[in-house]
């Protein structure tokens, strides 16, 4: 087993503190030197909109100011991570604005609204008319699976109806997933699994867990590139398929130690194959600092990092 030496761990945090946004700086300070996640919510209340959403290119591949469920997901994601409160103000502000997105005619939510088309963007969240829908958007765990877990989380804030509407269409859904499922689609259903309550898990675990291994790519010929990898699924030791997947795990982390940059970070392996040139590079240099904190994050979590 190697583990990442402290020189590159020294490295990444000077990458991250030269190069990342705020937000990623303050979830470093989390993660590793006792931060406060106060710290965390104020850096990402700047993204957050009047009406309760998240925008403002929070996700680096499309530069949306207003907000959108999916953006909203990015920000519930740091909430989750970090443990902020559901009785902060900005965490229920995003809830309500969730209900109040749902679109009961298609019985899902949107993942961006249209005016994506009019705001630099990656290909993929390219806005369909005549389909009424992005690119990313292939069945409708994504984003709408995940939207349904943090309705779960908190719950709270959801009556009691819509939320078990929410669910009943979720699992309507997801027995019309391939057997191999898509890694974003089946990443949506897995963070809806995590915050089901305990009675309603086996049938989306049962799902999951007979595709788990068809949506990983166990070669780490294909990790470069566009790829379900396992530390994709498995984030630390408590994650729900570690056991079908640690042998892979083991694996993966060996790749993500080797792989750093010399300058200390990891950046995207994807780009937005030469659409708006200048407004990508923005974009890859936030990514660069997203995915070293949260790489080193799943490093620490495995023990993979000298002391």
């Amino acid at each position: 087993m190697i583990k990442l030496s402290r020189e590159k761990f020294q490295s990444a945090r000077n990458f991250i503190m030269e190069h990342a946004r705020p937000i990623d700086q303050a979830l470093f300070s989390f993660f590793f030197e006792e931060g406060d996640k106060n710290k965390v919510l104020e850096a990402l209340k700047k993204f957050q909109n009047e009406d309760g959403g998240f925008g403002n290119a929070i996700e680096p591949d499309f530069r949306l100011t207003i907000s959108s469920p999916m953006a909203t997901t990015i920000g519930l994601q740091v909430i989750k991570a970090v443990g902020i409160s559901y009785e902060e103000k900005a965490v229920q502000a995003a809830i309500q604005y969730l209900i109040r997105s749902f679109d009961h005619e298609k019985q899902r939510w949107h993942a961006v609204p249209k005016e994506i088309n009019q705001v630099p963007h990656a290909p993929w969240w390219e806005y369909n008319i005549e389909e009424d829908r992005c690119g990313v958007e292939g069945t409708w765990a994504n984003p709408s699976a995940e939207i349904a877990g943090y309705l779960h989380q908190h719950h709270h804030f959801v009556p009691k109806e819509f939320l078990d509407h929410v669910t009943d269409v979720a699992f309507q859904e997801a027995v019309k997933l391939p057997e191999k499922i898509d890694m974003h689609d089946f990443l949506c259903y897995q963070r809806l699994l995590d915050a089901l309550p305990e009675h309603q898990k086996g049938k989306i675990k049962a799902i999951l867990q007979k595709s788990v291994r068809l949506t990983v790519s166990p070669d780490p010929k294909d990790w470069g590139g566009y790829a379900a990898t396992p530390l994709h699924i498995v984030i630390s030791p408590s994650s729900a398929f570690y056991k079908e997947l640690q042998e892979e795990v083991e694996v993966n982390l060996d790749f993500e130690i080797k792989t750093i940059n010399e300058d200390g970070s990891w950046k995207p392996n994807w780009s937005w194959f030469g659409q708006y040139e200048e407004e990508w590079k923005q974009a890859e240099r936030e990514w660069a600092g997203h995915l070293t904190v949260m790489k080193l994050k799943t490093l620490k979590e495995f023990n993979r990092i000298e002391e």
